[in-house]
């Protein structure tokens, strides 16, 4: 098997970000829905955060591989 070049891990980080921004938004708007009184912005970093977190440990204990 090659070795992974730059494109490839520039689409891995691009749907990373994506993702996990993207799922941090989600999640946040569903929150924000059941507790109204919470900042959105607040909300949308501690998801995006949490969901970086998990695919790292994904990378990391090698569920994951390129």
């Amino acid at each position: 098997m090659r070795e992974a070049g730059f494109g490839a891990w520039a689409l891995l980080a691009l749907a990373w970000m994506v993702g996990t921004f993207g799922g941090g938004w989600v999640l946040a708007w569903l929150y924000k829905r059941l507790h109204p009184d919470l900042a959105f912005y607040k909300l949308w970093a501690t998801w995006s955060a949490l969901l970086a977190a998990i695919v790292a440990l994904l990378f990391v204990f090698g569920v994951v591989r390129i």
